[in-house]
């Protein structure tokens, strides 16, 4: 990564990033997030507030009409689908007041994220040229993918970075509006058990049972069933828990083959290691050391 040109520019007010709850205060802490974090890109990012942020905070006003033409394109081309799509004529407004009421958030999918992204990195010299390629191949790659693909990438994305509340509304806007016909079984399989994730990183393990159970009714896999019965000792009494092993037909070699593996994860070094750090620890750090290792051993 190239970091020739160290631009001085300090806002002295942060631009709130709400997907990942951070404040940033320069151009580069913005291309770090955008190289590290392409799936996040979305009305967060392109909006008219970063575009003002920009002018105001770092007085970068050249990068700021720059932006602010490509949000106006960008808001021209949803009015275009949004008149063939209805059939109807659009009533005309002024653009900047649509793109402060956030109505351009469906364009961020029509191709254009590469248009306003790519000069924020030009302006600060943050990428060589071969790395701008490799960024823009990646951008290609995930624009032709579906809308649900992308949101259950975010999706995974903020599971591995351990927002699981996020993380958890993102998979259930997808099974909200599922089209069974539009993507297969195993798709919504692989929702259901990072939504089952999600929700055992936050030690909600009855709700993390009910997804695994869903995912495990559409792709009866091995590996479903083990998390789904790793997760029923949490919140059940023995006999409730026999009786959901009755439920799904769990014969008792492959029980005994899971709790077998689960007594070895609990042997393993790591485990040992932090098991002994945990102890003398307050309740509540232990919640935590918990519910992070809970969330490592359920996601994909």
């Amino acid at each position: 990564m190239s970091y020739d040109l160290c631009l001085p520019q300090q806002a002295t007010q942060p631009y709130y990033i709400e997907n990942i709850r951070t404040g940033i205060y320069s151009l580069e802490e913005l291309c770090f997030y955008l190289y590290n974090n392409i799936c996040l890109i979305d009305e967060s990012i392109i909006n008219e507030k970063l575009c003002d942020w920009i002018r105001d905070e770092l007085h970068l006003t050249r990068l700021y009409r720059q932006l602010y033409e490509q949000l106006e394109k960008i808001e021209s081309t949803r009015e275009r689908t949004a008149r063939v799509v209805s059939g109807s004529a659009a009533h005309p407004g002024t653009t900047g007041s649509r793109l402060q009421e956030g109505k351009h958030k469906g364009a961020v999918s029509e191709g254009n994220v590469a248009s306003f992204v790519l000069p924020i990195f030009r302006e600060a010299g943050y990428l060589n040229g071969q790395e701008m390629r490799d960024f823009q191949e990646q951008i290609a790659k995930l624009e032709v993918q579906s809308d649900e693909m992308k949101q259950k990438l975010r999706g995974d994305y903020l599971v591995k970075e351990k927002m699981y509340a996020r993380a958890a509304w993102v998979y259930r806007q997808i099974l909200k509006n599922r089209n069974p016909g539009k993507l297969g079984s195993q798709f919504y399989a692989a929702v259901w058990n990072n939504l089952g994730a999600a929700y055992a990183g936050l030690f909600q393990f009855e709700e993390a049972a009910e997804c695994f159970l869903e995912s495990y009714n559409l792709m009866q896999t091995k590996e479903t069933l083990r998390k789904y019965v790793s997760v029923l000792p949490l919140f059940l009494s023995e006999e409730e828990y026999q009786l959901r092993l009755i439920e799904v037909k769990a014969d008792e070699y492959l029980v005994k083959t899971i709790q077998e593996y689960n007594a070895k994860l609990c042997q393993r070094p790591e485990f040992l290691e932090r098991k002994e750090r945990m102890e003398g620890l307050p309740a509540d750090e232990v919640l935590s050391e918990l519910k992070e290792q809970y969330g490592r051993s359920t996601r994909t």
